[in-house]
């Protein structure tokens, strides 16, 4: 087991884990691999806003759960502190578990609070964005999702800290 990183350190390994487990893996918002067209932009705004380590270390792997499973014991094997491992564990999405459900999660902890609200305002921009290229059903349906969920996360964001 590695030892927890901290600070900018911290940032640094979970950007590299990031990429690393998402290796391979293209999103559909454009030509280019899923760290670089979704996951670094993701952490990038968690980052401008003014968020510390922990919080971008969130971000950056937010997807990682759900996406490339890794385990929440993978994640502190790798050396990620508790609270950014517990955070990215209440970004994933459970099967069956209905949007609410998985909206009160994610409202458990500051980190991903700050990680969804991120995700969702990457993934509302780039929908209205790109409408004429996404069909009105998809438009319709990730719009009022993202937009729901920002509204849900907003007022529950906390204070940029590091």
């Amino acid at each position: 087991m590695t030892k927890p990183y901290h600070g900018e350190e911290l940032v640094q390994a979970a950007s590299a884990l990031a990429e690393r487990l998402h290796e391979g893996q293209e999103h559909f918002f454009g030509d280019g691999s899923y760290y670089d067209m979704h996951v670094h932009p993701v952490a990038t705004i968690v980052r401008r806003l003014g968020y510390g380590a922990a919080y971008i270390a969130a971000a950056y792997l937010h997807d990682s759960i759900e996406d490339t499973g890794v385990t929440y014991d993978g994640l502190l094997r790798e050396g990620m502190p508790p609270k950014v491992a517990w955070a990215v564990g209440l970004m994933a999405k459970r099967d069956g578990q209905t949007h609410e459900d998985y909206l009160d999660r994610v409202l458990a902890s500051h980190l991903s609070i700050v990680g969804k609200f991120a995700d969702s305002s990457f993934n509302y921009s780039w929908t209205m964005l790109n409408s004429p290229g996404i069909s009105d059903r998809d438009f319709r349906d990730w719009g009022l999702e993202y937009a729901h969920n920002i509204a849900v996360l907003r007022p529950r964001l906390p204070a940029p800290q590091a």
